[in-house]
Formats: structure tokens, sequence, C-alpha cells
């Protein structure tokens, strides 16, 4: 049910937080003073595996599929269509390198006719990404509000807004924009402009939701009354530490299992994890933690797939990984 998210100076905010002060302190508290509790573990190698996707077989199958690229990327084959979030095909900047490789060359994805962002922060947006699918697929661009003049300076005309309860149809299915809690901010003077927003995509009687970057909140069980049960949930699972930080905005893996169960999801994939160094606990560590929630018993299903893997709709919804 819409709430209000907008403050009479523009700026959007969390409604389910008792407070809606800056997150920015914050920000210069922990990476100027903060200590971190996991620094011995982070000096330890760590490396995933990588799978290169094998795109001409996967559309080979004529079936809706799923293949994770790393951090909050997902490309998704619905039907004829294709739809890519959060690209960031590449590093984030000359600070934040891949730990993990792109599981695919750019060059070989298949044309790309969606394209979901769900907030501004430079590793789900990410302006040499955009511009190469701008320049090699000329994609629709699909935010929540308050990114046209980002997109505008990049010369991208074909784009959407959506704020949080607002679809859109496409061909074949249809895309919802959907609460999370998180922030935004590109530069000094622009913090919260630019809405964040999960993406739900109906199709075919199914309910595909990507939570893209979000911490927890008591509207997840709103949405679960509203939208769920959910087919296939791909949530965020890492950049987590420190929690006096990270909390309200990054969820841990206890509490994805806990989004799981809010959104009465199917099947869940975790995604957000082993790509970038961000926050302070090692890469290892979510899916690590993760794997332990879920053996305690009483959780929803759980798929995890490595960089590069897929996950492949079939009837029953059943998995061919």
């Amino acid at each position: 049910m819409p709430i209000e998210h907008r403050d009479k100076e523009g700026r959007f905010f969390n409604p389910w937080e008792p407070r809606r002060s800056s997150n920015y302190g914050g920000l210069i508290k922990w990476l100027v003073f903060s200590r971190n509790r996991f620094r011995a573990e982070k000096k330890k190698k760590v490396e995933f595996n990588t799978l290169c996707p094998d795109f001409k077989s996967l559309d080979g199958a004529g079936k809706d599929y799923f293949v994770w690229l790393g951090h909050s990327t997902v490309f998704m084959r619905l039907g004829k269509k294709a739809v890519l979030t959060d690209p960031v095909l590449w590093d984030v900047n000359f600070m934040i390198k891949r730990k993990t490789p792109l599981p695919v060359k750019p060059e070989d994805l298949p044309k790309i006719d969606y394209c979901l962002v769900s907030h501004s922060h430079y590793d789900h947006l990410n302006t040499k990404s955009i511009n190469y699918l701008k320049e090699r697929f000329d994609p629709l661009f699909i935010t929540g509000p308050g990114y046209g003049d980002y997109f505008k300076s990049l010369g991208v005309t074909k784009r959407a807004e959506l704020d949080w309860w607002e679809g859109l149809g496409a061909e074949g299915f249809k895309i919802t924009s959907l609460p999370v809690q998180h922030w935004s901010k590109r530069s000094f003077f622009d913090t919260n402009r630019m809405l964040w927003c999960s993406f739900l995509i109906e199709r075919g009687g199914r309910k595909y939701l990507w939570a893209g970057d979000t911490g927890y909140f008591e509207g997840f069980k709103d949405i679960g009354k509203d939208y769920g049960p959910i087919d296939m949930l791909f949530i965020p699972v890492g950049a987590y530490e420190p929690r006096w930080f990270m909390k309200r905005n990054h969820l841990n893996p206890e509490e994805a299992v806990m989004t799981a169960r809010d959104l009465k999801a199917r099947l869940t994939i975790p995604i957000h994890w082993g790509t970038f160094d961000l926050t302070d606990e090692p890469l290892w560590l979510p899916i690590k933690r993760l794997k332990e929630v879920i053996a305690q018993g009483n959780s929803p299903e759980f798929v995890i797939i490595e960089h590069g893997g897929h996950y492949i709709v079939e009837p029953g919804y059943e998995t061919s990984l």
C-alpha cells in the first residue's frame, strides 16, 4: 500500500525507519575512525569459482532462465526479451576493483532489451557500463524517480521512472517498482535525490522479485501480503559489517532468510556477495554464514549459484543448474 516517502525538500526517505538522518556522517565515522575486527581474516586470499555462461545453449531450451554475473548484476531471459539488472561490467572505479572477474566478456552478452537500476551508488549505477549498453543495445533503462539529469547527461533517451508501486507493461511481462530500505548518493549535494527500488517481474503467472540492495524492514511483510508468494527472489546477502553502520541498509545472511520468509519466497538466490570488497567482513563470510543459517533448518528454500551460474525455470519450479 502506498506510503509517503519524499519530504518537502524533494529528498526521499525510508518511511519504516524511526529516524530519517543522513548516512553520510556514519560513513565518515566508519571509513576514518572505525577499527575492523576482521582485519586479520581479510588478509587471507580468497577465490571463487567462475563459470562462463553458454547463452546460446541456454536460449535453445526455450525457457526463462537467469544468470548471476556477480554483485547485483543478473541476466534474465524472459521469453524472447532480455533484462539486465544493475550492470557493472568492469571495475567500479580505480579504488574498487573486481575480486571475482565478470563471467562473460561484455561483447559476448546477448542483446539487452531492458535494464533495471536499483539505486545510484557507484557499485550499482556504473557509467561506463550504462554507456556501453546504450551504444551496443539501446535498451530501455528503468529506475526510480530522480535519475533524469544523470541519464540526460549520457544522452540516454529510452528510459522510464517508476515510483514505488508503479508498474510498466513490457513485452510479455509486467515490471513493478517496490520499496526497499536503502539510500542514494553520487555527489556531495544529491543525497537521497534518487529513489532506491526493488523490481517485481510478473510473467506467465510467475513472480520474480529482484531486491537490488536493502536493509531489513517491516515493509517486507506488507509486500509479502500484497504480492506474495514470490516464485523466485534475488536477495543481497553481503556487505553488512560493521552492523552499527550497515544494518540500516544491508542485509546480513540471517536477515536475508527473514526477508525470504516475509516475502513468502518459494525459492531464493543470494546475490551481492564475493564480487567487490566493500565492507569489513571478508568476501567468503556471507555465503559461509548463509549456509550455516540454512543448515539450522526452518529456512525457506535457497539455491546458491556460482558467479556465472544459471537457473532455468522449469514447470513446477524445479531447479536445473
